[in-house]
C-alpha cells in the first residue's frame, strides 16, 4: 500500500473522522466509497460495536476495499455493491453518520438523483445523525442550498486535510443536520 494512503488510513484518517463526529458504536454510511479510503479508518473509529456500510457500483474498487480489510482482519464493513438508483437498501433512522465526500461527478446539483440521494439519507439518518459533506467539483452555495432544501440544517464548516486521488488536500468538510418535521 501506498505510504500516502497508509498513513491515512491508520492515522490521520482516524482523527480526522473523530474530529467530525464518528464514533465508537456508530454505524456509518460511506457513499461512493470507492477503495475504501474513509470506510477502512471508519471502521476502526466505530470498533467492534459499531458498523460501517461502503456502497459502491465499481466492482474493482471494492475488490480493492475487501482485499484490504481482509488483510487486516477488519469484521465490521458491509459491502452494497450497486448504483443508486432511487434508494438504499437500509432501514429507516438507522444511520448515525452519513458521508458523503466526492460524490458529486456522479451525483449533478441539478439531477433528480441527487434529489433522491437526499431524500433517502433524510429516510435513513436517525434523528442526531450527522451528513458529513466533502464538496470537491461544485458549487458550495448551491450544495447548501440543496441540502437545505432536503431538510438538512448546515452546523458546522471547517477546513481539514484529507486523503483525495491518493493524496493529502487542504478542503472544505460541511456538516449537516436533519431537520425534524
Amino acid at each position: 500500500m501506498d505510504k500516502t494512503i497508509n498513513k491515512w488510513k491508520n492515522k490521520y484518517g482516524i482523527a480526522f473522522l473523530k474530529d467530525i463526529g464518528v464514533k465508537d458504536g456508530n454505524k456509518v454510511l460511506d457513499c461512493c466509497c470507492g477503495e475504501g479510503n474513509f470506510s477502512i479508518p471508519a471502521a476502526k473509529v466505530v470498533g467492534k460495536n459499531g458498523l460501517v456500510y461502503a456502497f459502491e457500483m465499481n466492482e474493482q474498487k471494492l475488490k480493492a476495499l475487501i482485499s484490504e480489510y481482509n488483510s487486516e482482519d477488519i469484521k465490521n464493513i458491509k459491502i452494497i455493491q450497486q448504483e443508486f438508483k432511487k434508494n438504499l437498501p437500509l432501514p429507516d433512522c438507522s444511520m448515525d453518520i452519513i458521508l458523503l465526500y466526492d460524490i458529486f461527478l456522479y451525483f449533478s446539483l441539478d439531477s433528480i438523483k441527487l434529489k433522491n440521494l437526499l431524500d433517502e439519507v433524510y429516510r435513513i439518518s436517525k434523528d442526531s445523525a450527522i451528513v458529513s459533506v466533502y464538496p470537491e467539483h461544485v458549487d458550495k452555495k448551491i450544495l447548501k442550498q440543496k441540502m437545505e432544501d432536503s431538510c438538512f440544517k448546515m452546523e458546522r464548516e471547517f477546513l481539514k486535510t484529507l486523503i483525495h486521488d491518493n493524496k493529502f488536500k487542504k478542503g472544505n468538510i460541511i456538516n449537516f443536520k436533519k431537520v425534524l418535521n
